[in-house]
């Protein structure tokens, strides 16, 4: 009886045998896949210390993607084609306009990942550089918490991404957004004006990233009502900063560029949300000299959540 049932359970194991097989050459074969995929990086070919920027987000792309991953610079007008046959990449992270515009006269299949522009048209997973108004709006909250009212002036009517959600996130703080909408800049310096003149303890004014119609002349007026009349103004522009406004936030490049990397492992996986995303690596760079004459505490704790203090004089 012991031998009949050794035989049969032999015959069993003998038949799984190649069942077995197929099903761990398959999980072999999932795998090799997986650590072989290939990431190419296409960025424009620009000057320093513009290429720069390229290199940091490429560098974070490789730090970021779980796989092989190239990089080529692309000039104004370049085919691409023939660099995507002889590549052979399973994805492409595109940075900036000028790489997507190769892409698409390629007329190539291969899927993509979009970085580095600011517009939200269009129809690809990336992330996009204009911040996440929620990651603005936490730096406000950490360094001026008293402020009540943000004022923004937009230029465009309907929803826009620099603004998306911002209205929702202040409320959960017990803070309120109110937006002025404005054709051009000589209705935006009315607004501004009109800000000014009404500006009271705990207001602020937040500049967006594609500027709200501020010029050098609306922003001195803006600069000196925040002296005077304590007003926050808090921007998407580091270089507002060094000018005196109370901070901005920019772009963190090597951690966006691993943000996309990663993005770029989801796409392959069929787990990437479509469409783009609002840039959440951030840096912030602070006034000193702002915060000091606004009163604020600038403790060693909020200090450890600031990248670039510029100090007083």
């Amino acid at each position: 009886m012991k031998q009949n049932f050794y035989c049969i359970e032999r015959r069993l194991n003998s038949s799984s045998l190649p069942i077995f097989l197929f099903f761990f050459l398959l999980l072999c074969s999932i795998s090799t896949r997986g650590q072989s995929a290939e990431l190419l990086v296409m960025y424009p070919e620009v000057r320093a210390p513009f290429s720069q920027i390229f290199y940091d987000i490429t560098t974070g792309a490789e730090e970021g993607f779980v796989g092989d991953t190239s990089s080529v610079s692309i000039r104004e007008g370049e085919e691409v084609g023939s660099l995507l046959t002889r590549k052979k990449p399973d994805i492409v992270l595109a940075l900036g306009k000028r790489s997507l515009s190769s892409l698409k006269a390629s007329d190539s299949n291969v899927l993509v990942v979009l970085g580095a522009v600011s517009e939200e048209q269009h129809g690809y997973p990336g992330i996009s550089m204009v911040p996440d108004p929620k990651v603005v709006l936490d730096k406000l909250i950490l360094l001026s918490p008293f402020v009540k009212q943000v004022h923004v002036v937009k230029k465009s009517s309907g929803i826009d991404m620099q603004l998306e959600g911002a209205s929702e996130y202040l409320s959960e703080h017990g803070k309120k957004l109110i937006v002025h909408e404005s054709r051009d800049i000589r209705e935006a310096a009315n607004i501004y004006a009109e800000l000014i003149a009404g500006a009271s303890a705990g207001d602020s004014i937040w500049i967006l990233q594609d500027g709200s119609y501020v010029n050098s002349a609306i922003f001195s007026l803006l600069l000196d009502a925040a002296w005077s009349k304590n007003l926050v103004v808090f921007s998407s522009n580091p270089l507002h900063v060094k000018h005196g406004a109370l901070f901005a936030v920019y772009p963190s490049n090597r951690d966006m560029g691993k943000s996309l990397g990663k993005l770029a492992n989801k796409v392959l996986s069929d787990e990437a949300k479509p469409g783009m995303q609002p840039l959440r690596d951030v840096l912030v760079a602070v006034n000193e000299r702002t915060g000091n004459h606004l009163g604020l505490a600038l403790t060693a704790e909020v200090k450890d959540h600031i990248d670039l203090l510029l100090p007083a004089r």
